[in-house]
């Protein structure tokens, strides 16, 4: 009964963005092609169907980019926003955090699984009463796949605010965290080619990882390519039962983190960006990290040295960094105190 209620209020609080989530995801896909349908009468039949053609082929038009970003700020909206409004009075009544969480992963959830049934429905139907340079089969895996993927990472950014205050902040470190894999890999690979040669095999198995830990390469459809340079080396068709389960038990996944965040983490360390604190150090270190990473396999001459040189940069870019936030804050007191 506590669900349902909290269902209600997630809808009445959220229904207009979640229109307004639907208009710019649709925007493409839907409103600009219709456009074209009814005033470009002189074309062929099949013209007006390019376009979703594009989009159920090639999983990287503005149609996907726009449904990602809109799914992030919408999970970021919901939580980490709603910390300066009625999320505290919220918390203060016989409803439970872990309720809280369900009832706006529920939300989210529907709301993104209607969007994705409306767009794909309108390309069904489109398909039915003209003729279209696509099949109804190639609607229904992109539907399935990109409509799970974006699930995902709803659940993603909803485990993120849970630890974050604030939508924009939310959604930055949303995305840092899920281009992490993409960035950590291409430093590895970047890194690694310094001091050895790459083998075939071992590109192929590098760049296969890849398409399974970067969430944004599970919406393509017509294959991955798996490519030495310019020259492509396999082109990975996707595994839809393997990829939907997979990102099915990465949204599990997250939103246990997310209760297990919620329920633990104070509401009430205002002026925090991470509600457990430190995101000061922790940016710092992180930041630090890449940067030794990639200096120190510029100035290693071999691996073994790697491994003395890397320790060693990361402590003095920290330092140095920590040294240069430290004295813009002391600065920017003395500046405040004579002003």
């Amino acid at each position: 009964m506590k669900i349902k209620g909290l269902l209600w209020k997630e809808w009445r609080q959220y229904r207009w963005y979640f229109l307004l989530a639907l208009s710019a995801i649709g925007l493409e896909s839907i409103l600009v092609l219709l456009t074209n349908w009814a005033y470009r009468p002189g074309d062929s039949a099949e013209a007006w169907s390019v376009g979703i053609k594009n989009i159920l082929a090639t999983g990287s038009s503005n149609t996907e980019t726009t449904a990602m970003v809109a799914t992030v700020l919408l999970a970021a909206l919901m939580l980490a926003g709603e910390r300066e409004g009625s999320l505290y009075y919220l918390v203060t009544t016989p409803v439970s955090r872990r309720d809280i969480i369900i009832s706006k992963f529920i939300s989210g959830w529907l709301a993104i699984i209607t969007i994705m049934f409306i767009i794909s429905l309108f390309f069904i139907v489109g398909q039915e009463l003209r003729p279209a340079q696509y099949s109804i089969a190639e609607v229904m895996d992109w539907a399935f796949i990109t409509t799970v993927a974006l699930l995902a990472l709803f659940s993603l950014a909803l485990l993120v605010s849970s630890f974050t205050r604030g939508t924009l902040i939310s959604a930055l470190i949303t995305a840092v965290i899920t281009g992490l894999p993409w960035m950590l890999i291409t430093i590895f690979r970047q890194v690694y080619s310094q001091f050895y040669t790459f083998s075939m095999q071992f590109e192929t198995n590098l760049q296969l990882l890849e398409t399974y830990i970067f969430i944004p390469n599970y919406i393509s459809r017509d294959g991955r390519l798996i490519s030495n340079g310019s020259m492509v080396i396999d082109r990975l068709k996707p595994d839809y039962p393997l990829e939907i389960t997979l990102l099915l038990l990465v949204s599990a996944l997250c939103l246990w983190g997310a209760i297990k965040c919620f329920e633990k983490n104070p509401l009430d360390r205002r002026g925090e960006i991470l509600l457990f604190g430190n995101f000061k150090h922790i940016a710092i270190l992180f930041v630090s990290l890449l940067y030794a990473v990639l200096w120190a396999g510029e100035a290693a001459p071999n691996a073994v040295l790697y491994l003395i040189y890397f320790p060693a940069m990361w402590v003095v870019i920290y330092l140095l960094i920590y040294a240069a936030v430290w004295l813009s804050g002391w600065l920017a007191w003395r500046l405040g105190a004579k002003g």
